[in-house]
């Protein structure tokens, strides 16, 4: 579940940017995000990874049931199912965000197709060539981890299986580019380079996120550049830090603010349901995550499958 930059929408309305919130009155925000940043012991990162572990076979689950005639709470059942068997507890579930909005009713977020984030399972039928984005958080004795994929099911359009390598690639370039000392600013720069040459729209307006004993921790972890970003919320790896990295794509040409030449964000509406955000443009999304530890030597993917597992599936 992606942490978001923006204001609550409401229901019907486009998205619209605001501040960030919650720093102490006169502190520098640059100071009391560093303050607030957790850095994990080798045994905490541990037990991130047997949460990981857990959220990869949940959402592995949730993979297999991605198939032409099931619905999208058929496939919640499938990963919900896993994480009860191996213990867990499913971090969705319940979930309260911004105030006035109802709690989420599921286990995972489904997004299929145009639905960019935070998709609600239901009744809806997956199709041959959808594009199906499962997100999936899980809680295990006490130590949360967060992951995603899209599933390409069927005879997928060239263009969309274009998107979702892209998305791939830019993960694979994150979890590589993460050393000790390199600021965040760096990177995201990089992946937002990457999605603009090949022609992708980047939802700016949801970001990856700091995990632990909580689904949202500091920092904020985007995939592109802004001015918020640069001015206050920049932050350097350091070893402990534990970070839910997920780039998500649309299947529309990059945008940038003439202002700041910062790029823009895909419009989107919030549906009835609260939660589910669809692109007024009907375009396709796609997204991938993996929650990653920093070591010294680099970076830890912790929800990866097996001892040298890669929980996303490529696009063929």
């Amino acid at each position: 579940m992606h942490a978001s930059t923006t204001i609550a929408m409401a229901p019907r309305a486009h998205t619209t940017r605001g501040p960030r919130a919650g720093l102490r009155a006169g502190a520098s925000p640059r100071a009391a995000q560093r303050r607030a940043i957790g850095l994990r012991s080798e045994t905490e990162i541990g037990r991130i990874r047997s949460a990981g572990e857990l959220a990869a076979r949940a959402l592995a689950a949730g993979c297999a049931a991605s198939v032409p005639g099931a619905t999208t709470a058929e496939i919640d059942r499938a990963v919900r199912a896993e994480i009860e068997a191996g213990g867990g507890e499913p971090l969705f579930l319940g979930y309260v965000g911004k105030p006035g909005r109802p709690a989420f009713p599921a286990v995972s977020c489904i997004s299929v197709n145009d639905e960019l984030v935070h998709g609600v399972p239901g009744a809806r039928v997956i199709c041959d060539g959808d594009l199906v984005s499962i997100d999936v958080g899980v809680r295990l004795d006490g130590w949360c981890a967060d992951t995603a994929t899209t599933v390409a099911v069927g005879d997928v359009g060239e263009d969309r299986r274009a998107m979702l390598r892209c998305a791939e690639r830019m993960l694979a370039h994150a979890i590589e580019g993460i050393v000790p000392g390199r600021r965040w600013s760096s990177i995201a720069a990089e992946l937002e380079a990457m999605a603009v040459a090949e022609g992708f729209a980047i939802a700016v307006d949801f970001v990856g996120h700091g995990i632990g004993r909580e689904l949202h921790e500091a920092p904020q972890v985007p995939c592109a550049l802004s001015d918020a970003f640069l001015s206050h919320q920049d932050f350097t790896l350091r070893p402990g830090m534990v970070l839910a990295v997920e780039p998500m794509l649309v299947l529309e040409q990059p945008v940038r603010d003439s202002a700041n030449g910062h790029l823009l964000a895909p419009r989107g509406t919030l549906a009835s349901d609260g939660w589910t955000v669809t692109l007024d443009s009907g375009a396709a999304s796609c997204q991938v995550e993996h929650t990653i530890a920093v070591t010294r030597d680099g970076a830890r993917v912790l929800t990866a499958r097996g001892a040298d597992g890669v929980q996303w599936r490529r696009a063929g």
